[in-house]
């Protein structure tokens, strides 16, 4: 992996080519990205805290859904 040291100079342009049509200053989104994985990831430690792979199907997982999972898993 290259750090700084290795980089060469760059310049950065940044150039807005299309702005968005949903909203009078025409941004768009750029830290979605980063919050997408997050119910994937809680969806999956809940699997693995309650032994059950798989249980968890949809979000949001309130505790209501969590009891009614955990009944099926104790049938």
């Amino acid at each position: 992996m290259p750090t700084a040291r290795e980089m060469p100079p760059f310049d950065v342009l940044i150039r807005e080519d299309a702005p968005s049509p949903l909203n009078p200053l025409g941004l768009k989104g750029a830290g979605e990205g980063g919050i997408n994985p997050v119910g994937a990831a809680i969806a999956s430690a809940l699997d693995d805290a309650i032994g059950v792979p798989g249980a968890i199907t949809r979000l949001p997982v309130t505790p209501q859904r969590l009891r009614e999972i955990l009944k099926r898993a104790a049938r």
